[in-house]
């Protein structure tokens, strides 16, 4: 059987592309369909049997500009094309929607098609030309010419071009001369279409459900209420924590007035008018907070109510974890033992210090409890909730300090962890650094940190990302900061950054009044019940005391070791007490070599007392088993070799066997000389 031929005539070029698919795909087994837009031209007679027009505006404007010589003229009518009723069915209810297309009367007649197809939610305003603004219109929807809208309208939707209804394409299959069996499968593919969508449809609303579900479920288990208003004041979301709450069903609330479920002016009043971002209330009995959000976009707010009890308990659990980890502070402001004026005056001070949240520098000598002030500080801010971090400066190289304040990424350098770490400024955030011996750092760890104290940001090592940090910044160091300016080695504008509050801790010997204080505090500490005779506590307060309090702690804990009775005479006095700092370096001089080696002494004499002290003899096993838990780790063949060398030295005395070693008196004395000289 031969096909049958028509010509579609088009308004425009778009229009007639998309007419011309729907032809073909519902008849080209059947008929040669040509196509002309009037917009592109058109020859100048049409001599087709059929001739099928867009519209009454293509049929109009195509008589205008050539003659039509054919057998059958039809005018086609149009319908939305289905492909785009998903679109339209997700247009807000109520929603004022301007139909913008190319003629007055198409859009007209795109209105009437769009009401008759049941798409009725929404208010639909016709598209004048030469009308520029439409009062209270921020959505659009055109059938391929959006280039018409306004500028200002916010949505734009495009609903494709208008496709030919089933009667149009009946009467083409009519006056094709198709018979009854080709006819009805023209139809049932126009139908398939439609049947295809309807299944689209019902599989996006399946997913829908399914998701709104899903949501739902979430929502059940998150232990805060949860409720989302419209402008309304109508319910969407109503989750099952705060359905609890005021005892109701969540199912039945959604889409209720929220004023009618919950009988609170006070609470609906805040939620839909209120300025704070949260207040606290009573809602029989439950201490809850609500927190509210406007979302401007959606219209739409946003309010959560957390159980007052519940906030305190995840508080102490972070507090828990921070104090796991090691990140609080240890001392506050009364265990800074002083009664002198002059120590008075320091603790005023540093509690002004500590209210405001500018860098703070502390000056004092070793052993003046510089590090004791810092603690006290943080923990009387506003930050003490935060978290607290030391860090010893001197006793990191310059590459580990620099990992260790500013994280790296991985893969920066050999033995990087997976997923790189995170440095202390970022853990310390919203809380409180100390970087005590700031006087030791490189210039080039000066550096960075000026960086971070000009603006406020980091980056990790070998990373490009800048983190925003909020933290506040205290240092603390021994050395003369003006000399080391004076001679380079340390940046004038990092020690203006750090010191912009300055805090000078008083040596012992300039608050001689506080150690009698200080020793009734450490005795106390100790757990013994000892007297000190007034012989020694009148040579304490004539001694220069050039490690301070440090080296006042290491004397009390030698004496109480060495000590017969419940007395402390003057002959338990180390026999190094008073002696220069020169004369007692050089009596050890050739017993140690690095500071890494006397930690190492101090720790090896540590363990072997606090066995002794316990009546236990300690052994290479322990000794080693317990620096796991320190700054290096030493195998049982590295403990054997030192604890060789310390034997020679005479300051340990090694059992046979398995008797363990025991420290000797001259170890004790050794042992304390150490911790005064290495600060442990």
């Amino acid at each position: 059987m031969s096909k049958s031929s028509l010509t579609l005539i088009a308004g425009s070029a778009k229009t007639k592309q998309a007419l011309q698919e729907q032809l073909e795909q519902l008849l080209g087994d059947y008929a040669h369909v040509k196509s002309h837009a009037t917009d592109e031209g058109t020859p100048q007679s049409l001599e087709d049997r059929i001739i099928l027009y867009s519209s009454d505006t293509a049929y109009d404007n195509s008589n205008a500009m050539y003659s039509v010589n054919a057998e059958k003229i039809i005018v086609g009518k149009r319908t939305v094309n289905h492909e785009y009723i998903d679109k339209l069915l997700r247009i807000p209810d109520g929603s004022a929607v301007l139909v913008v297309n190319d003629d007055d009367d198409a859009t007209i007649s795109l209105i009437e098609s769009l009401y008759q197809l049941g798409v009725d939610h929404v208010q639909f305003i016709p598209f004048r030309k030469g009308v520029l603004f439409y009062e209270d219109v921020q959505i659009a929807i055109s059938p391929g010419e959006t280039h018409l809208c306004p500028s200002y309208i916010k949505e734009v939707i495009d609903i494709g071009v208008r496709l030919f209804d089933m009667t149009t394409i009946l009467e083409v299959v009519e006056c094709c001369g198709l018979n009854k069996d080709i006819s009805s499968r023209i139809s049932e593919r126009y139908i398939r279409n439609i049947i295809e969508l309807q299944h689209r449809l019902l599989y996006a609303e399946r997913d829908a459900k399914q998701m709104s579900e899903h949501i739902q479920n979430v929502l059940g288990t998150v232990d805060d209420g949860i409720l989302v208003i419209n402008e309304e004041g109508r319910i969407t979301v109503f989750n099952n924590r705060l359905a609890a709450l005021f005892h109701v069903d969540a199912q039945d609330v959604v889409n209720k007035y929220m004023k009618d479920v919950m009988n609170r002016r006070d609470i609906t009043d805040f939620i839909m008018n209120g300025k704070d971002e949260s207040k606290f209330f009573d809602i029989d009995g439950v201490d809850v907070v609500i927190f509210r959000l406007q979302m401007v976009k959606e219209n739409t707010i946003v309010a959560t109510f957390k159980s007052v009890h519940q906030a305190f308990e995840i508080e102490k659990t972070a507090q828990r974890e921070m104090r796991n980890k090691g990140f609080y502070t240890k001392y506050c402001f009364d265990d800074i033992i002083g009664e002198d004026d002059v120590m008075k005056d320091r603790k005023q001070i540093a509690k002004k210090l500590a209210l405001s949240e500018h860098p703070i520098l502390i000056q004092g000598e070793t052993g003046t409890g510089k590090e004791l002030f810092a603690h006290a500080i943080h923990e009387y801010s506003l930050r003490k909730n935060g978290p607290f971090l030391a860090v010893n400066c001197s006793a990191l190289t310059e590459t580990l300090l620099e990992s260790e304040l500013f994280g790296y990424e991985e893969g920066t350098f050999t033995g990087a962890q997976r997923g790189g770490k995170k440095g202390l400024f970022e853990l310390a955030d919203n809380g409180t650094i100390f970087l005590d011996e700031i006087g030791d750092i490189s210039l080039t760890v000066q550096s960075h940190l000026l960086r971070v104290l000009q603006e406020a940001e980091i980056r990790r090592i070998g990373g490009r990302r800048i983190i925003p940090i909020n933290v506040r910044v205290i240092t603390a160091t021994n050395k003369d900061l003006q000399g080391k300016m004076r001679d380079g080695s340390f940046r004038t504008d990092l020690f203006y950054r750090l010191n912009v509050l300055n805090l000078c801790i008083p040596p012992l010997n300039e608050r001689r009044a506080d150690i009698p204080l200080l020793i009734k505090h450490l005795i106390t500490k100790s757990g013994k019940w000892v007297k000190v005779e007034q012989d020694v506590l009148e040579y304490f307060m004539q001694y220069n005391w050039p490690g301070n309090i440090r080296e006042l702690k290491s004397t009390i804990d030698y004496m109480l070791t060495v000590c017969e009775g419940n007395v402390v005479t003057k002959r338990d006095l180390p026999s190094m007490l008073g002696q220069s700092g020169d004369s007692m370096t050089s009596e050890y001089s050739e017993c140690e070599s690095s500071m890494l080696e006397m930690q190492e002494r101090v720790f090896i004499l540590e363990v072997i007392k606090q066995c002794n002290d316990k009546g236990k003899a300690a052994s290479r096993e322990l000794i080693s088993s317990q620096s796991k838990e320190s700054d290096f780790v030493l195998s049982p063949q590295q403990i054997r070799r030192r604890l060789d060398i310390l034997e020679g030295e005479g300051f340990v005395v090694k059992g046979r066997g398995r008797a363990g070693t025991k420290i000797t008196a001259a170890g004790i004395e050794y042992l304390y000389f150490l911790k005064s000289k290495c600060a442990v």
